[in-house]
Order: structure tokens, then C-alpha cells, then sequence
């Protein structure tokens, strides 16, 4: 580590001699002492120990000199140096003067001459120690904002880190999901969703008293389309009947799921008997409109189905599968008429199989 330099600024020899040898006794060999009879010498010096990477730690100057007044010198060595200390030392330097260098050189004290050699001694030991401590805290406010900027870019990597981890984890929840509620071939919601969904439903529409219809339907002679057709185009035909199905529904809160094989189930709250039996004619009328070939069915030799419709005011006594119960058996009378139909579930209907 290169030692501090403190520069003595007077024109006559005499005082520069005697403050090198105070100097020199307060801060033995710990500083380089440099000295200048003026300010432009001072000037010119400075200029090149900065140039040689030496640090000017304190600078002492007369105030009245032939060149530059003391006050001036002062001035322009802090804008080339802004961490010096400078001291004044002078008996003829006005308040004036004084006030120009402790706002214009960063003054840290004005000595009046003749100076008290002890006084000067502990002036520059402790304006010595103060710049050396404001260069260790400028250091290590350097090393502190280069730490800081090294956390905020770890943090700023492991928030990286962590977003993209999030975001793998949520697609992979989402395919979670989709596993656990979607069936896989017609993307419809599976029976694990239609059951919980009804359950939800049924529970909201009891508290609410308000009516809570089910579609259950069937697509007919489906075993006879699979057997002659083959089962890859079996399972093209539910797909297309999934998709109509689930066009033929509007509102958010209606629900589509496949209940299984070639059977689809509908949730349609808050709608009555009218509604629903509107909805499970549509969808009929949709599907034999879809045009599908069945050679190995009955009647129109076209894809079809059949559809059961059943609607309830939940109540505290029933449970959801009665609603399920009531439009199977409105199902199967609607097959056993000739399927290609919609039969709404009435009271007379109990204990009919």
C-alpha cells in the first residue's frame, strides 16, 4: 500500500522548513511530505502525484502569497483531489477568506501562526486518520455496493430460477388436472368431474331452492356401429358427438361430461323441465344432423341418440343420484320407444325397468 502524502504550501523557506520537521515528528515515516513555495507550485505538484497514483491526503497552506492567495490554492486543489484535507494557516486571512475555503476546499481547520507545535501535531494526526478512515468507508461502500449488486443478481437469478420452476410445476398441475378431470378421448369433463360438479350444484341449488336438471343420453345402436365399423372409428364418431354435444349448450355453468362408453351426461342448473327438455331435443336434432353413417342401425341408417331428462328442486332429504336415477329411467324408456328420442322423467315413471 502506497503511503498518504501531506503537502506544506508557504512562500518562505524558513516556515516550509520548520513544518517539514513538525510534520515529520507527528507522522514519522507513515506519510510522504511534500512541499511547495506557492500556489502554482502546489498546483503543478499535485497534478503530478495524482498522475503517479499517489494519494494527496492533507494539504497545509499559507493564505497570503505572492501568486494565489491560500483560499484559492485551497479551491482548485479539491477539484482535483475532493477527498484532501485541507488546513489554512495564516494570522492575516479575513473571516471572509476562511468562509470561501470551508465551503469552496473542504477545510478542516484554520490554524492562525505562529502555530502551537503541539496543536499542529494532533490537527495533522487526526486529519490523517479521518482521511484514511472516509477511504476505508468509501472502500467498503464499494465493496458493499458490489456485494449488493452481486445479491440482487443471484437473487434476481434464483427468482429466474424460481419463476420458470413455477411455471413447469403449474403445467404440469394444469396436465395434472387435465388427467384427473378430462377425458382423454372426447376432452370432454370425466365422470370424476360430472360427480363432483353435481355435488357442488346440488348443494348450491338446495340452498337456493331453485331447480337443477340432468341430461343423460346414449348414442343407439352403438355396439353394432363398433363391431362393423371397427373401434378406431367408433371412437371417431363419439368425438363428433361430444363436440356437438358440448356446441349445444350456451351458458358457463351447463356442464358436458362422457359418463362412460358411448354414454353423455348434461348438468344444466337453475333450468326446469321446458328447458331442459329444449336442450335434450337440440342435441338430438344436432346429431342426427351431423350426418354420421350407420348402415347397421335402425330407421334412418344415421348416427343417433336418445336422451332421458329429469329435473328436481334439490331438498336436505334427497340425494344427488336420485336426479341420476330418474333420468336413466327416462333413458331406457326412450330406447325402448324406439330410441332417436327425448323422454322427460315424470312421477308415473317410478319403478318402471
Amino acid at each position: 500500500m502506497r503511503k498518504p502524502v501531506i503537502i506544506c504550501i508557504d512562500d518562505e523557506p524558513t516556515v516550509i522548513d520548520s513544518l517539514k520537521i513538525e510534520l515529520r515528528r507527528a507522522v514519522g515515516d507513515d506519510c510522504i511530505i511534500e512541499t511547495a513555495e506557492g500556489g502554482k507550485d502546489a498546483l503543478e505538484l499535485v497534478q503530478e502525484l495524482l498522475k503517479d497514483g499517489l494519494e494527496v491526503a492533507v494539504v497545509l497552506s499559507d493564505y497570503i502569497m505572492p501568486d494565489i492567495k491560500g483560499d484559492e490554492v485551497l479551491t482548485r486543489i479539491h477539484n482535483m483531489s475532493p477527498n484532501t484535507l485541507t488546513i489554512m494557516l495564516t494570522g492575516q486571512a479575513s473571516i471572509e477568506a476562511v468562509g470561501q475555503a470551508i465551503q469552496n476546499a473542504r477545510l478542516y481547520r484554520y490554524m492562525a501562526k505562529p502555530w502551537q507545535p503541539e496543536d499542529l501535531k494532533l490537527t495533522i494526526i487526526e486529519a490523517v486518520h479521518s482521511y484514511l478512515q472516509d477511504k476505508r468507508l468509501t472502500e467498503q461502500n464499494l465493496k458493499l455496493a458490489s456485494l449488493n449488486a452481486e445479491l440482487e443478481r443471484l437473487i434476481n437469478e434464483q427468482a429466474e430460477i424460481i419463476a420458470e420452476r413455477t411455471a413447469e410445476l403449474e403445467k404440469v398441475n394444469a396436465s395434472l388436472m387435465r388427467l384427473v378431470n378430462i377425458d382423454g378421448l372426447t376432452d370432454l369433463a370425466n365422470r370424476r368431474c360430472f360427480d363432483k360438479y353435481l355435488a357442488q350444484e346440488w348443494s348450491r341449488l338446495a340452498r337456493e331452492k331453485n331447480p337443477l336438471s340432468l341430461v343423460l343420453c346414449d348414442v343407439d345402436f352403438f355396439t353394432e356401429y363398433n363391431n362393423n365399423y371397427g373401434h378406431l372409428q367408433g371412437d371417431n364418431c363419439l368425438k363428433q358427438v361430444a363436440k356437438s354435444l358440448e356446441k349445444s349448450v350456451r351458458r358457463p355453468g351447463d356442464l358436458v361430461a362422457r359418463y362412460g362408453g358411448e354414454e353423455f351426461v348434461i348438468i344444466l342448473p337453475n333450468t326446469d323441465e321446458e328447458g331442459a327438455l329444449q336442450v335434450a331435443q337440440n342435441m338430438c336434432s344436432n346429431i342426427e344432423n351431423l350426418g354420421i353413417d350407420h348402415q347397421f342401425g335402425l330407421g334412418n341408417k344415421l348416427v343417433t341418440i336418445s336422451a332421458g331428462v329429469a329435473t328436481i328442486i334439490p331438498t336436505p332429504d334427497l340425494e344427488d343420484t336420485t336426479l341420476i336415477e330418474r333420468a336413466d329411467q327416462a333413458l331406457l324408456l326412450a330406447k325402448r320407444r324406439g330410441k332417436n328420442q327425448v323422454v322427460l322423467y315424470t312421477s308415473n315413471l317410478d319403478g318402471f325397468n
